[in-house]
Parts: structure tokens; C-alpha cells; sequence
């Protein structure tokens, strides 16, 4: 009990002396406040592909492509086996001219998802525009097997590729196509009529098309154009140029259906035009359409020589200058009387 007490004692002394200790040396303030330990937050959510996919569309659709791209690439970065992203990411391209990207685009989402049908599509067009006609047309076909339901979608790239190609049991099927989908459309004369002139049938084709002009209240300028060529085949140079003619006077009222039968509409125009006049001996006139053809896009070396041909057809031909007897009398005897 007594050594219980001196404890209790011992201690109230020492907490003593600290207190008088405390008041006697106060202990020198920080001059600030310590740094404060952060306190965790939660992390926030990661942006998904889906969302930077998204995003990407959006600026596609507002014509930003650089800001479109760099969206679909984080897309890409997020998820790898995203195929959809590839698949922007390759339309961009296409867009911009950079074929050789946006084929690499499609290898990259068929990759990703062999049953892409989005990527099968992109990879036919672009294939087409390449130059790769029976490429193009299997990657097409490959689309379709996958969804029949793009046939629509798809018709003119494959109608185009098959042209570029010549391919004319393909150009039949695809007239027969067109025919079965639109009935009652007069462009059906169109796929018909230039079925038959692929298929070496130019006066056929004629008949075809001169129906559909004249059974048309307002016939496209497409139908007179295919008609014009129909008469190119046969070197019916007249009847070319009236129909050539029609088509220019039709597209210049602002007919657009010239665009179906090629990427390049006016050039391809102007340029069948031009060739038509120089076949009816109409140089002046022909060497002002291939000019033209050529500013818009037509290719330079493949007009040289019809141009040289026109400028040449322009230059009356020399004529014999006739020589009098007397000047040459051994090259022109004369009978002695």
C-alpha cells in the first residue's frame, strides 16, 4: 500500500515538472503548416473503344478526319480486336485518297473479325478504285454471302468493278438485277444496253437503247450517252455525236446520272465527245472536247494521240505544185507534129 502511494506520487511530480517545464519553454510554432497526406480518391472509369469509336464517328460526320482518326486509333489502343475502329479508320482513308492505308485497314479488321461485313465492303471498293476488278468483285461477293441484304448498297461498285473489268456474264447479271429491282425504271435500258455493247452486240444494244429513249417521257442523259457509244462501235460518227450532244446538253441542266457509269462523269463525257467529232471529221471541234476532257480529269496520256490526231486533221494537206513543161520539158515530152 505504501509503495503503491509513492508510486502515485512519483508520477504526479514528474507529470508536474513537465507541465512547469512546458509553461516556462514554450516549444517554438511551425512557421506552416505541414503538408497534408492526400487523401485517396477513386479512380475514374476508363473511356471504353466503344466511346472513342463514337467519338470518331461524330468528327467524321463534322468533317474533321484528322480528329476522327485520332479517335479511332485510341479505340484501337483500348481494345485491339476492335474491328469496327479498323474499319472507320480505313474509310477515312478511302475518303482521303490513301488507298494503300485503307486496304491495309481491312486486312487489319478481318483479322479481328473474319465475319466483318462492314470490312468485306471497304475492302471491295477499295480494291476497285486500286484498279483490282476481280478482287474487288470477290471481296463484294464475300459481303453479300455474309448480308444479302447490301445488294443495293453495293450495286454500283460491283457494276463498276465488273465494267472496269469486262466482265460480261458479270455485267448481265448485274443488268438482270437492276431489271428484277426496278421494273419500271428506265435506267434498266441503261445495264441492258451496255451488257450488249460488252458483249459485242453494238447494233442490238442500239435497238435497246433507242427504245428506252423513246418509251422515257424525260430520258437520262445515261441512256443517250451509252446510245452514243453503241454508235462509236459501229463508227456511226454522226449519230455518236447527236447522242453525245444530248447527254452534254442534258448534263448542263443538271442531270447527275452520268455518275453511275463512271467516278469520273464529265470527263468520261467530254472525252467521248471529243473522239466523236474527230470521227466525223469535226477536228477543230475535237481538239477543244479532249482538251477540256483532260483539265477535268481525264488522263493526258491516254488523249495524246487522238489530240496529236486532231491538230494533224487541222493542217490542209500539201498539194502538188504542178510544173510547166517548159521548165522541165524532158518530164513532159510533147509529140513532134
Amino acid at each position: 500500500m505504501h509503495l503503491a502511494r509513492l508510486s502515485q506520487c512519483c508520477l504526479l511530480v514528474l507529470l508536474l515538472a513537465a507541465c512547469t517545464a512546458s509553461s516556462a519553454t514554450p516549444q517554438r510554432l511551425p512557421t506552416r503548416a505541414p503538408t497534408p497526406t492526400p487523401v485517396p480518391t477513386s479512380t475514374p472509369f476508363s473511356i471504353t473503344a466503344q466511346t472513342y469509336y463514337e467519338y470518331g464517328l461524330a468528327r467524321q460526320k463534322a468533317g474533321d478526319a484528322e480528329g476522327a482518326l485520332q479517335s479511332f486509333t485510341w479505340a484501337i489502343q483500348r481494345a485491339p480486336d476492335f474491328a469496327p475502329a479498323y474499319v472507320a479508320r480505313g474509310t477515312v482513308y478511302l475518303a482521303q485518297g490513301k488507298l494503300r492505308l485503307a486496304l491495309a485497314e481491312t486486312d487489319a479488321a478481318l483479322e479481328a473479325d473474319p465475319t466483318s461485313v462492314a470490312a468485306y465492303a471497304l475492302r471491295g471498293e477499295t480494291l476497285r478504285l486500286l484498279g483490282r476488278a476481280g478482287p474487288a468483285l470477290e471481296a463484294f461477293d464475300q459481303a453479300l454471302a455474309l448480308d444479302p441484304t447490301l445488294q443495293a448498297e453495293t450495286f454500283r461498285s460491283r457494276w463498276l468493278a465488273a465494267r472496269a473489268g469486262h466482265v460480261s456474264g458479270r455485267l448481265l447479271k448485274l443488268s438482270l438485277e437492276y431489271a428484277a429491282a426496278h421494273p419500271d425504271d428506265p435506267l434498266r435500258y441503261y445495264y441492258r444496253g451496255w451488257t450488249l455493247i460488252e458483249g459485242d452486240a453494238p447494233n442490238t444494244a442500239i435497238h435497246v437503247l433507242a427504245e428506252g429513249i423513246e418509251t422515257t417521257p424525260d430520258p437520262p442523259a445515261l441512256l443517250w450517252f451509252a446510245l452514243g457509244q453503241a454508235y462509236v462501235v459501229v463508227q456511226a460518227w454522226r449519230e455518236s455525236v447527236t447522242s453525245f450532244e444530248a447527254a452534254r446538253a442534258l448534263v448542263q441542266a443538271g442531270d447527275l446520272s452520268l455518275a453511275i457509269h463512271s467516278d469520273r462523269p464529265i470527263a468520261d463525257l467530254f472525252s467521248a465527245l471529243g473522239r466523236a467529232y474527230l470521227g466525223a471529221g469535226r477536228c477543230v471541234d475535237a481538239e477543244t472536247m479532249l482538251k477540256y476532257a483532260v483539265d477535268v480529269g481525264a488522263a493526258a496520256s491516254a488523249h495524246a494521240a487522238a489530240l496529236e490526231e486532231a491538230r494533224l486533221c487541222q493542217t490542209p494537206t500539201p498539194t502538188a505544185t504542178p510544173y510547166h513543161p517548159t521548165v522541165y520539158p524532158t518530164l513532159y515530152p510533147t509529140s513532134t507534129p
